[in-house]
């Protein structure tokens, strides 16, 4: 039986999607993301405190169900020019909650005030600092939504590439992984999105990139190195014309043999499990990804 307290996904879209001849400007963008993701409540319990790490801004969420060795570093969503640590907070916390461990959301700094690479270089130096402050034992997973996704998959490479400890796992929500916009699914999921189109992702990428090549791995992690990748959960929506991009990802990655999770929620929407205070599907995908998480700390266990 349907749970009443959710929206249908039409009644979501209606409720709170932009009409398509809609062009808000990248304040009134930051301005709506931030009033959503504000208004999403935490898990009873739990709490955030401001710190920095490697002189990166930080929440760390902390609550009484993180009681498990390990930790999670969450890039949120906003095209690299919206959103804060603030705005997913009750995402980022909400999946420390069903993973059993506390969660750390980066406040990477965001274009056009500040170009690539800065939030590619902001959220490696919080990763590094993080597996420097926990026991070095410690299992450590990155997570991200949208932008925050391709952060979690181009940082692994670049750690790697760095020679520096790699994550135990990757959760990419929605990644966003190839800034080039070449996927199929740009035309046929296409009409299906009410969020984001090629021209709006080209629109956000010019703003980001300021000209740099788009084939760069740190801005498209397809292009980068998938050898002995950590393991990978990707959730994205079947209505979303970044749905080619998860499927690459899994591709790429289970071609250089490595463990890939992927999971298709019909119906669904970018970034979907952001939208928990009123999409059912949206906890569903919390649930799964708080289990596969458990999974992964408890196999890390010293």
């Amino acid at each position: 039986m349907k749970d009443n307290k959710y929206l249908s996904i039409g009644s979501f879209l209606k409720t709170f999607m932009i009409t398509p001849d809609e062009t808000p400007t990248l304040q009134q963008v930051r301005d709506r993301q931030a009033a959503y993701g504000l208004s999403a409540p935490l898990p009873f319990g739990w709490e955030t405190k401001k710190m920095l790490l490697g002189n990166v801004p930080v929440l760390e969420l902390s609550g009484p169900e993180a009681t498990k060795s390990g930790a999670i570093l969450f890039f949120h969503a906003g095209g690299y020019s919206a959103g804060s640590a603030a705005d997913h907070a009750g995402l980022a916390a909400k999946l420390g909650c069903t993973a059993q461990v506390k969660c750390y959301c980066v406040d990477y700094r965001l274009a056009p005030e500040q170009i690539f690479p800065a939030a590619v270089e902001d959220s490696y130096n919080a990763y590094i600092a993080l597996i420097n402050l926990l026991d070095k034992d410690t299992p450590v997973v990155l997570a991200g939504d949208s932008a925050g996704g391709g952060l979690a998959v181009a940082i692994t490479q670049l750690v790697k590439a760095r020679g520096e400890k790699i994550p135990s796992a990757v959760y990419a929500i929605s990644p966003w992984a190839d800034m080039n916009q070449v996927g199929e699914s740009f035309i046929v999921r296409g009409p299906y999105d009410p969020m984001l189109s090629k021209e709006s992702l080209n629109d956000l990428r010019d703003i980001y990139l300021n000209g740099h090549d788009p084939s760069d791995p740190r801005a498209s992690p397809v292009n980068g190195d998938f050898e002995n990748f950590p393991s990978l959960l990707i959730h994205v929506g079947a209505n979303e014309v970044l749905l080619s991009d998860a499927l690459r990802l899994t591709s790429l990655s289970a071609n250089a043999g490595n463990d890939v999770t992927l999971k298709v929620w019909q119906d669904m929407i970018h970034i979907f499990p952001w939208f928990y205070p009123h999409l059912e599907k949206a906890n569903q995908a919390i649930e799964a990804a708080g289990a596969w998480l458990c999974e992964i700390f408890d196999q890390n266990k010293i």
